[in-house]
């Protein structure tokens, strides 16, 4: 029967949201360190020079995300001020929590939570827990029920949010202490980015004891879908070989397993000597560098998904102007996520860089990014398009008021010459009365007016073939 080796095994739960607000990165920054969080450098190990300096900016240069931890103890004084304020002295409580199953209940503690922020507003909570079982059914259940943290069951989620116990009361899901955690913003400042009501999880079992291999391939299976011990399983058998491409095999027995909708680590009987790698270094590589690794692939995935809902809200809200001004910023968003955050490569070393290539494959970054690309530039083209289509038309309409008025100027020139002509000469004038009779002039004038027709219809005629 196999056990999790629960001293090194967790559990991180995800929960991705962005600030609607329009605040400054380091504004939220500021507003969480005044709620107990505490900033922290984002771990480093073998990262790239630019992803380094995008994560860690220099203090000359403009922050573009933000590391902020809340430790055990700091989380444990919220969760006992937030949700039983009138449960005793804060030195009293404790972090152990119960989730109440339908045949048991499973204790379990948060050990750490962590808020990492990026430039754009998108941010992503994340809630360590560790459950005080050994049982393999325990973590697989704790692990199916916990993401559910609020609301009921229903045509928006598939399961209602479990039953949690802390210091003598009962609630569903973990939704309030997520509230508290996230003071001073409210609800109504924040969009989750994922399923409704759901967070992710991101595993790491160690499992020991004796398994064939059919049967640890139908767990990875399991385990990277988030199925619950209950569930009945019947897995096509391409679900179930070792070259799925989401499984990567980090060692013999030892898998990363890949999914929309969770990340898992599974080791099968690692090796036992606990001061060596795969039990003393490898869980806390997991713990910082490939976990960072898994964020910053959600970050890309999110922020695109981000993108691509405002180009669906703002298309056919407001006017063409108010549209353009908003498409004009999604652009130049777009622009500078791809200068900065659209990563290739993040880490040097090769089990890290595979480890973050397959989330990319598995995300399907690249086509997200081209499909929100298009959408950006194809909508502001069009908008463009449409400007300059204005522009156009009220050059083509500029353009015909001054031909209406040359034409009116041009009909009134020449009978003006002419009178102005006779008006210099009055004593021939005088004579031509004499001979011609007072009159005369009007055929002059209507002759003047006859060539200043011939001269507009010959104006127009010539600006018509251009």
């Amino acid at each position: 029967m196999l056990q999790v080796a629960s001293d090194i095994s967790f559990v991180r739960f995800v929960y991705p949201f962005v600030f609607k607000e329009d605040t400054p990165l380091g504004d939220i920054a500021e507003r969480m360190r005044e709620q107990g969080w505490q900033e922290s450098p984002f771990p480093e190990g073998d990262l790239l020079p630019h992803v380094r300096d995008y994560l860690n900016a220099k203090h000359d240069g403009e922050a573009t995300a933000y590391l902020l931890r809340l430790p055990q103890e700091t989380l444990i004084e919220k969760a006992h001020r937030s949700i039983s304020p009138q449960g005793g002295s804060v030195a009293n409580a404790d972090a152990v929590w119960t989730m109440h199953l339908d045949s048991r209940a499973v204790p379990f503690r948060l050990s750490e939570a962590q808020l990492v922020v990026f430039r754009g507003g998108v941010a992503m909570l994340t809630l360590q827990t560790h459950p005080e079982s050994t049982i393999l059914e325990d973590w697989l259940d704790f692990i199916y029920h916990f993401r559910f943290y609020a609301g009921k069951r229903g045509e928006k989620q598939d399961a209602s949010a479990p039953t949690l116990e802390y210091l003598g009361k009962q609630f569903a899901g973990i939704k309030e202490l997520i509230d508290a955690l996230l003071k001073p913003f409210t609800g109504e400042q924040m969009e989750s980015l994922f399923m409704y009501n759901m967070m992710l999880p991101f595993s790491v079992l160690y499992l020991d004891g004796e398994l064939d291999d059919i049967e640890k391939r139908r767990l990875l299976y399991r385990i990277r879908l988030c199925f619950a011990s209950w569930h009945d399983l019947h897995p096509p058998e391409s679900e179930l070989s070792p070259s799925h491409p989401h499984l990567l095999e980090y060692a013999r027995d030892i898998w990363f397993t890949f999914a929309q909708q969770a990340a898992g680590f599974v080791a099968f009987n690692a090796p036992r000597d606990v001061s060596g790698f795969f039990r003393g270094d490898l869980p806390e590589r997991l713990r910082d560098r490939y976990f960072l690794l898994y964020q910053l692939a959600l970050h890309q995935k999110f922020r695109l998904i981000h993108l691509s809902n405002g180009v669906s809200r703002n298309w056919l809200g407001g006017d063409e102007k108010e549209r353009r001004t908003v498409f004009v910023q999604m652009r130049d968003s777009l622009l500078e996520f791809t200068a900065r955050g659209y990563f290739a490569q993040v880490m040097h070393q090769e089990q890290h860089h595979r480890y973050y290539c397959r989330w990319r494959e598995v995300l399907q970054l690249e086509m997200l990014y081209q499909e929100v690309s298009n959408e950006v530039r194809e909508m502001y083209d069009y908008l463009e398009m449409r400007l300059e289509e204005k522009r156009t038309e009220q050059s083509e309409q500029l353009n015909r008021a001054v031909l209406w008025l040359t034409a009116f100027t041009v009909f009134f020139a020449c009978p003006s010459l002419v009178v102005g002509g006779l008006g210099m000469n009055v004593s021939t004038v005088e004579q031509w009365d004499q001979s011609w009779g007072g009159l005369w002039w009007l055929w002059a004038v209507g002759v003047s007016m006859l060539v200043s027709t011939v001269l507009i219809a010959v104006i127009y005629g010539i600006l018509k073939r251009r």
